[in-house]
């Protein structure tokens, strides 16, 4: 199945269902290309947030050392670390003269914080995550020498009899400031670190000289936004979603209720009732499309009536002049010349009745109504049987309940057995489910059929494949028009194929009955 195929057959076929899923992915396009285009500025802006909150958090730490004795500085220190912010003092850095990436606009806002006018300015320096691991190894080295040069001075170059609790007690030995990055997570990058000058105050309040006496140094990390930050608001667009779903829904089943009354309307119509004007409701296309549908309806059925009317003048004003015509031809003296004109008379009287006939099968007026379609045909069947006609019913007794003009199928049927008992010797019946939910209604015999290229004149008016003019085994040629404009009028068709028993097959096709 190709890709187009696969979303055609995916894509909802229903007004309702289709409005409901525009409205929807038209409300989840929105949020996303309007999360998509403030998504950077406001982590810009949360990542501002983040890197000025930790510089004042640092600037606040460097001041409290200012004006607490060096003995309570480990103090301080412990305290304010946290796993994404770690402190160390150092008696000199190297940020302040290296060449690593250095910004000024961040150094800035720190020694504002500061208020650092005159001496050493503090600096910020923004690592990578591999200047990140870079550090952490270099620190990692430096405590492992350390251990080292420790556990030898200790044990007397004797390092054979230390077990793990003896490790952790010599790795706790090393100083803070070679292990504040053990725990350190360099992969939420960028890092920065942060290098402020600590002058401490003298009696006076102020700095005893211009060079600080130690750096503090500060390893700020997580200072951007998480990543999922783009489907924060995940939750308030499903909430909108659904309410924007239910509005929709309710909005589209008052629109589809519509059309629903008037399609069901246009297929009575189809199907030969004529039912009462439709409402007109709904928004103001529908409402001018139904206004047309009942002016199309009253029209046609006008047009129909008045037909009907001039065809049953015609029938009546036609008998006159007949009847006239008969008794006119009783005083033909030549016999055989006054009963052929008799037999004429007869026979123009009769092709009358059968165009009245044809014309109320097309008119009829007779009410739908549900019956069971199985049971009509069956008791048709078994009719004619007990007349010794040679017919039988061979399909399944099932129930069927089908909506229809029983008189009118009826007369369809019987005008198709009818020829099949006039040119068969046996004939069969049988009703059958069609694949779509409609009903078939098949008619098989073992006559000589009809030749192909005559099954669709057959059905013409007056048409008689029969070359003789007798009416016992030609008929007027009205019965295959009448039973199609019957089967038409419910919305079906009649199909003529070859039976398997070497005859006609006449099958009658009804479309599915339509909710009313």
């Amino acid at each position: 199945m190709t890709k187009r195929r696969l979303i055609k057959r995916l894509w909802p076929q229903s007004l309702t269902a289709q409005l409901v899923c525009l409205l929807l992915g038209a409300i989840i396009l929105t949020h996303i290309v309007l999360g998509v285009m403030l998504a950077e500025e406001r982590r810009d802006a949360v990542a501002s947030e983040r890197r000025g909150y930790a510089l004042s958090r640092v600037a606040a730490i460097s001041r409290i050392l200012t004006t607490t004795p060096r003995d309570n500085w480990a103090d301080v220190l412990r305290v304010a670390q946290s796993p994404q912010n770690r402190l160390r003092l150092v008696p000199e850095s190297d940020v302040v003269s290296g060449d690593g990436f250095t910004s000024d606009t961040l150094s800035q806002r720190l020694n504002k914080a500061l208020d650092l006018e005159t001496g050493v300015p503090a600096r910020v320096e923004i690592l990578s995550e591999d200047e990140c691991w870079t550090e952490r190894k270099t620190l990692r080295r430096e405590k492992d020498a350390f251990l080292e040069r420790d556990r030898m001075e200790r044990s007397g170059h004797d390092d054979d009899h230390h077990d793990r609790d003896d490790d952790r007690d010599d790795d706790r030995r090393a100083p803070w400031s070679l292990r504040y990055l053990d725990r350190f997570d360099c992969d939420t990058s960028p890092v920065m670190r942060l290098v402020v000058p600590i002058r401490i105050l003298g009696p006076d309040g102020e700095p005893t000289g211009t060079a600080p006496d130690v750096w503090l140094e500060a390893m700020i990390g997580g200072v951007v936004s998480p990543p999922w930050f783009v489907f924060d608001n995940l939750l308030r667009v499903l909430a909108s979603g659904l309410v924007i779903a239910v509005i929709a829904f309710f909005l589209a089943r008052r629109i589809s209720r519509s059309w629903d009354v008037l399609t069901k309307a246009a297929d009575r119509v189809g199907r030969g009732d004529y039912p009462e004007p439709v409402p007109e409701t709904g928004p103001i296309e529908i409402r001018r499309a139904t206004r047309a549908f009942n002016r199309m309806t009253a029209r046609l059925k006008r047009f129909v009536e008045d037909r009907t009317r001039m065809l049953a003048a015609i029938s009546h004003d036609l008998r006159t002049p007949i009847t006239s015509l008969r008794l006119r031809a009783e005083f033909v003296d030549d016999p055989e010349n006054r009963a052929r004109i008799i037999e004429t008379l007869d026979e123009m009287e009769q092709m009358v009745e059968a165009a009245m006939t044809f014309a109320r099968e097309e008119t009829a007026n007779e009410e739908t109504r549900k019956i069971d379609l199985t049971a009509l045909v069956e008791s048709a069947v078994e009719d004619l049987a007990e007349t010794g006609r040679p017919i039988r019913y061979i399909g399944e007794v099932d129930t069927r309940v089908y909506p229809c003009r029983p008189l009118s199928i009826k007369r369809a049927f019987g005008n198709l057995v009818s020829n099949a008992l006039n040119f068969g010797d046996t004939v069969e019946v049988a009703v059958r489910d069609a694949d779509d939910g409609g009903l078939w209604i098949e008619i098989a015999d073992d006559g000589p059929g009809i030749p192909v290229e005559q099954r669709e004149q057959v059905f013409e008016p007056f048409f008689r494949i029969e070359a003789s003019r007798n009416r016992d085994t030609g008929g007027i040629g009205l019965g295959m028009a009448i039973a199609r404009t019957a089967v038409r009028a419910h919305g079906g068709e009649i199909y003529l194929e070859d039976s398997q028993k070497g005859g006609l097959l006449a099958r009658i096709y009804l479309p599915p009955a339509q909710p009313q």
